[in-house]
Order: C-alpha cells, then structure tokens, then sequence
C-alpha cells in the first residue's frame, strides 16, 4: 500500500512529535524524581552532620551548635545512634513505623568515607526509605558511634507513579490530537499542489496557452508553478514549432511533386516527339534535384536537434577556404553582372571545424547575397582576427531586409520576398542551416540590414591556436 503525501507528512509530523514528547516526559520525570531525592537528601545529610556537631560538642561541655533554619528543609523521621559494633543504642527520634536492621557493609563504608553515605533501604513491613549514615569521633580519632537517619518515601514513590501514568495517558491524548492538526496543516499546505494537478490535468495539446494559477506566497510551491507554466511555454513553442514545420514542409513537398505530376499527365496525353520528352524529363529532373534538396536540408535539420549529426573536426585555414568559395561562385556572379571581391588579414587565420559544413555555410551565404543583389551590385567577403576569433562577413548591396522580417530570417521555411519581383525564393531553410553550422562550432551569427542598402552577414568561429 503506498501512502500518500499528505499521509507521509502527518506520520512524519506524529513521530517527530512523539519523539519530543516522550523525550520531555522523561525528562520531566527524572527531573521531578531527582529534585524530590535530592531535597531529601540534602536535608539528611544536613542533619547527621549538624547532629554530629553537636554531640561532639556535648562531650566536650562546649556550646551546642544550633539547628540550621535554611538547608534544613526536611525532618527525619528516625535517628538513631549505632555502636561501633553495629548495634543501636539510642533513638534521638523513635518511630516504631520505620524498624530497620543494621548493614554492617554500610558501616565499613562510612569509616573510609569523607561524607554521608545515602542509600535506599527497605523496612521490615516493605516500606522505602532512604536513610543517610554517619559517624561520630572521639578525642583520639576512633569512630565512637554511628548516626543513622531515614525517611520514608512512599509519598515521593507514589508521585512519581502518577507523573508516569499522567504522561503515559496524555501522550498518546496529545498525539492522536495532533494527528488531526497535522493533517489538517498537510491538506492546506497541499492545496495548492492540487491545483496544480487539476490544472495539469486540464492542459492538454489543444490547449497549451493555458497557464496554472501562481500563487502570491513566493515560496516552493509558486517557484514550482512558475516553473511548471515555464514548462508549458517551451512545449508550446515546441508544438507550435512542430506545426508549422508540417505545415510547410508538406506544402514546400507539395509543389514540385505538383509539378512532376502535371508534367507528366500532360506528356502521356498523346504521343510527342523525343525532343518534348527530352524537355518533360529534364524539368523533371530539376524538380526532383530541388525535392531532393528539399529533403536534405530537412534530415540536416532534424539530425542537428537530436544530436545524431557529428562533425568531422580538422584544422581549417579559413583564407583559404574563403578564397575556394569565391573563386567557385565568381563564374555565376559574372553572369549575373555581379562584382564579387574578397578581402582578408595577411595573417593565416586557422579554426577547427568541419570543412565541409563550412563550405556550405559560406555557398549558403554567398547565394543568398547573390539572389538578393540586382545587377551592377556588389559583394565582398572580408575575414579577420579579433582577439581569439575569427569574424567573416558577407555584405552586400542588395535589397535589404525589412525591419520586421529580421527577427524571423533563421526560423525554418521563413523566406522574404525580393524587391524586384515579389515573389518568394527557395526554401527558406539556408539560413536556419547557417546558424547550426556556426552554432556547432561554438560561435555566433548575426544580420544587420538597411531596405534599399543591403545586408551584412557576420558570423564569429573560435580560432585555433597557433603553435
């Protein structure tokens, strides 16, 4: 049976309680019976000696010391002088309630003793004493008698008896109250885990823009609250982010396959020369190259959020692999009537990275400059060495960026628009591959743009020390 949490606290709650109150009952208890023995027997030990005193003084015809009035607290009830041989000689108090035989044991004590000896001792009937014994000298040192004085303690035994039956009752009176007040205070401090679990209950993935109420008391339970609408948030966003990608992945899949469709119905509608089929299948096959595309930027994607995606990290000069990329899309900028340069520090800036991730960031980037830039436009490239990173930018004198398009240029499937035609080109999946790549070499991406003057592209990759 497994107990609940509110169970758990109020069981807790009980044995810490019952541990305190049976510690303090013990020790109220021992304290109570220590303080009455020990009245008892400062007042016995008092007396043996004053009346030690004052028989010394007797035999001697000096002054009788007089009986103390402040420690003196409790009378005996019986004093007797014992012999040397241990019998009784004498009664300074007689009791015929208290007969009680001589301990011969006890009398060798008190010869090597310095002080009173008290012990318990036990009359003839069952009776409880407690009984201080002493001795007396003589002129020469000799022991001339003993003085011994008792007290009954029935009455001491008898409230002791009735402190232990109070505390036995009212311990477990207590606890069984207090198992009530603990789970009473388990309910109100668990109220609001409740809460928190009905309205976990009633978020689901329909509704995840709903929020658990927050509590005003700024303890555990809000930090969980918060924490737990922290969590709701980010699921959200995941869903959210899941929902749109379906969303346009299948809209983006849908098009060319749009197009093969269409291209082929209309080819076997009747018989055509080899030249149409010719033209069919190579639109054909730029569709399939740009589905196929399509689908690898996507498995990059998804690879890179689970972690299944492992670079192959070597020692990169990246001047070099600056000028390799520029020199490779130089042909195609010409054709386009774009001027293309490169600017770079004598020095050789080296990084550690995946070349051929690398490459990709920067084909990624030099495209895009070149899509954006009508003709007579310019780009250039420029690498250099801050500190211990290695900065390259990519700008260029296109079309810009629209302020409001800016936050959103790495989400996936998010593409502007150019300004010459209005419409939409590529995917929209190159620049939420460059921020990956340059993420997972450990730096950072960044786009600042003007409408109408062009953008600069800068990303930031930790240099590889020299050496």
């Amino acid at each position: 049976m497994t107990l609940s949490i509110r169970g758990k606290l109020t069981l807790w709650y009980l044995a810490i309680l019952a541990i305190v109150l049976i510690g303090y009952g013990i020790a109220v208890y021992a304290y109570l019976s220590a303080s009455l023995l020990g009245l008892i027997d400062a007042s016995l030990r008092e007396h043996v000696v004053l009346l030690e005193k004052q028989l010394w003084a007797a035999q001697r015809g000096e002054e009788i010391p007089e009986e103390s009035t402040g420690r003196l607290v409790i009378k005996p009830q019986f004093v007797e002088l014992i012999d040397p041989q241990g019998h009784v000689t004498d009664m300074a108090i007689r009791s015929e309630e208290y007969r009680l035989d001589v301990n011969i044991d006890t009398l060798e004590r008190v010869r090597r003793s310095s002080t009173p000896i008290i012990e318990d001792e036990t009359t003839e009937d069952g009776r409880p004493l407690r009984v201080a014994t002493w001795r007396v000298l003589d002129e020469h040192g000799h022991i001339d008698y003993f003085i011994r004085a008792g007290y009954g303690i029935e009455d001491i035994h008898r409230t002791q008896r009735e402190v232990w039956l109070l505390l036995i009752l009212s311990i477990p009176v207590i606890l069984l109250l207090a198992s009530f007040g603990g789970r009473l205070l388990a309910d109100k401090a668990l109220k609001p885990v409740d809460e928190l679990v009905r309205a976990a209950r009633a978020i689901g993935a329909k509704n995840l823009n709903e929020r658990v109420a927050v509590p005003h008391t700024r303890d555990e339970l809000a930090r969980l609250a918060e924490t737990f609408n922290q969590m709701i948030a980010r699921l959200e966003t995941a869903f959210e982010r899941e929902r749109r990608f379906t969303e346009d992945a299948s809209h983006e899949l849908r098009t060319p396959l749009a197009v093969l469709r269409n291209e082929i119905e209309v080819a076997l509608q009747r018989d055509r020369p080899v030249e149409e089929y010719k033209l069919v299948l190579q639109r054909c096959l730029e569709e399939l190259l740009r589905l196929n595309k399509l689908v690898d930027d996507l498995l990059l994607l998804a690879r890179s959020e689970t972690g299944q995606l492992r670079l192959e990290r070597a020692p990169v000069n990246l001047n070099v692999l600056c000028r390799e990329m520029v020199d490779y899309v130089r042909p195609l900028a010409e054709e386009r009537g774009l001027q293309l340069e490169m600017s770079a520090d004598r020095e050789s800036i080296t990084v550690r990275g995946d070349v051929r991730r690398l490459k990709e960031l920067l084909l990624n980037l030099l495209d895009n400059a070149m899509k954006y830039t009508p003709a007579g436009g310019r780009i250039q490239v420029g690498i250099k060495r801050q500190n211990e990173m290695a900065i390259v930018e990519v700008v260029d004198t296109g079309c810009g960026i629209p302020a409001e398009d800016l936050p959103h240029i790495f989400d996936r499937f998010y593409r502007r628009r150019r300004a010459s035609d209005g419409q939409a080109t590529g995917f929209g999946l190159g620049l939420a591959i460059c921020k990956w790549i340059v993420e997972a070499h450990g730096g950072a991406i960044a786009v600042h743009s003007e409408p109408g003057r062009g953008t600069r592209v800068t990303f930031h990759l930790p240099t590889l020390a020299e050496g």
